[in-house]
């Protein structure tokens, strides 16, 4: 049998070998056309859907009575490319062996002992490697193929080897061939089948377009458990439409975990929940993420663009989710996207000036002058003995000199020192405080509301002059002199208001 490849594709030196089942589907077939010689006009196409570069050299083709191994020069298929094979490269109107105007990408021969060819009505095909079948869809005249529309895989089944063998995951092409009068898309993204295909058919919650990958059965869709509620019940199962035909609790690689344990690739001997992550771009540990490395040893990992991964900071072992947390020095330990800076528990956030240095969103910027004590804060009594700014004021141990349960940082007007007043200007300086009881015609703001003698009882003649800028009280020091400048003046007003009298 001669086989020729057009040279439509680029050899790839790293390509693979496809390994396992699901690594190559077929997507595409037109069987026995109209429009052109039926021998030129046949045509069929498979997808890579291993996520790697394939090397197709030994891939056997088979039909049900026809095979035929591709053989030759290297070939590669990139990752998510179409390989269409036909009888015929010929796209020229009007030559003998014009197949449709298709792009073949590898042609095989129809005629002869050795021929290849497929049958509408009943036939099958089959894709497969070193004994390991990669696909097979296997069709009868129940699935309704014309002859001149290419019967194509719903584009969410041709990811999925599983789902393309079901009948009701193919339908004819809607896309016209020009120049052929047929209908097909080789080489590209299949038409979608139908209006049901953003339809959830079988109440699963799932629609073809959402990934479900068997629309008749509401066992099967994404997220479920391989063969475990399927009524088909065989091995071959692919419940969870992963892709990967599996009943979910046999252990099928012999890693000691199975589908329902949280093997993600239970084909795969060195992919499993645990495994080393490797930089192969699968998911070895099954975690969710691909190539995420544990480059710094921590026991978490990170993949190199941090898209993915618990370690915010692969660099530093010191740096991971549950790490003890450094309060303001601005770094993220434990990857909370949070910074320490309440460590006193008392509800106010510690000052920038705990780390000057800091920028960033995670530096400090509270109004609490001492994180370590939760007896300091701002609104905190002050302690007037024990040598601490408790309230954060800036103001350290203001004191309550004549013992009238103000300060003059409590807003006491007149707070004399007993070290150094006498004994008349003490008894004076404890009837001066905030809310003290103002008493009338003695010229001073008894309360320290900032008025003189504006108490109600007091007479309309009594002086009620401000204080607050050039009154008595409040601009009056409580030195021993302020406190006889004080009495003087109160004097002097008694003996006018006698005089006047």
């Amino acid at each position: 049998m001669l086989i020729a490849l057009l040279p439509l594709l680029v050899p790839d030196a790293s390509a693979l070998a496809p390994s396992k089942l699901g690594d190559l589907t077929i997507t595409e077939v037109q069987a026995d056309p109209t429009k052109v010689a039926p021998y030129y006009g046949e045509w069929f196409e498979i997808y890579n859907n291993s996520g790697k570069t394939l090397d197709l050299n030994g891939v056997v083709i088979e039909s049900a009575n026809h095979t035929f191994t591709i053989s030759g020069p290297p070939i590669s298929l990139g990752v998510g490319d179409y390989f269409v094979f036909g009888d015929s490269g010929n796209q020229t109107l009007g030559d003998s062996d014009f197949n449709g105007n298709i792009p073949v990408n590898y042609v095989y021969t129809y005629f002869g002992a050795d021929g290849f060819n497929l049958d509408i009505a009943d036939d099958l095909l089959r894709v497969s490697y070193g004994g390991v079948t990669l696909d097979e869809v296997d069709w009868d005249s129940s699935w309704g193929i014309t002859p001149d529309s290419a019967h194509q895989c719903q584009p969410n089944a041709s990811w999925n080897e599983w789902a393309d063998d079901l009948s009701l995951n193919w339908c004819p092409s809607d896309s016209f061939i020009t120049g052929s009068g047929m209908f097909g898309t080789p080489g590209a993204l299949n038409d979608q089948c139908g209006s049901h295909y953003n339809q959830d058919d079988d109440g699963d919650g799932y629609s073809e377009f959402e990934g479900d990958c068997n629309d008749s059965d509401k066992d099967v869709y994404p997220g479920a458990v391989d063969g475990i509620a399927s009524p088909y019940g065989d091995a071959n199962d692919d419940g969870d439409c992963d892709g990967v035909r599996d009943d979910g609790i046999i252990d099928d690689d012999g890693d000691g975990w199975t589908e329902v344990d949280g093997d993600c690739d239970d084909a795969d001997v060195n992919t499993y929940p645990g495994a080393v992550e490797v930089l192969d771009g699968e998911d070895d540990n099954c975690n969710g993420c691909v190539d995420d490395l544990d480059s710094d040893h921590d026991g978490y990992s990170q993949t190199a663009d941090k898209s993915c991964g618990e370690d915010c900071d692969d660099a530093r072992d010191d740096i991971h989710p549950g790490a003890a947390e450094i309060p303001y020095d601005g770094i993220d330990q434990d990857c909370d996207l949070l910074e320490v800076c309440d460590a006193d528990g008392d509800s106010y956030k510690a000052t920038f000036d705990v780390n000057p240095t800091c920028t960033g969103p995670l530096c400090c910027d509270g109004t609490d002058c001492n994180d370590t004590n939760e007896d300091v804060h701002p609104g905190a009594p002050e302690n007037n003995a024990n040598g601490i700014d408790d309230d954060c004021d800036g103001t350290v141990d203001v004191p309550d000199h004549d013992g009238d349960g103000f300060s003059v940082d409590a807003g006491d007007c007149m707070d004399a020192d007993p070290a150094t007043a006498t004994a008349s200007e003490l008894s004076m300086s404890m009837q001066v405080y905030p809310g003290a009881k103002e008493l009338c015609f003695d010229q001073v703001d008894n309360d320290c509301d900032g008025w003189i003698d504006n108490d109600p009882k007091c007479s309309r003649d009594a002086a009620t002059a401000t204080v607050r800028g050039g009154g008595l009280c409040g601009v009056v020091d409580s030195t021993a002199a302020g406190l006889l400048a004080l009495a003087g003046i109160t004097a002097a007003a008694s003996r006018r208001a006698r005089k006047g009298a």
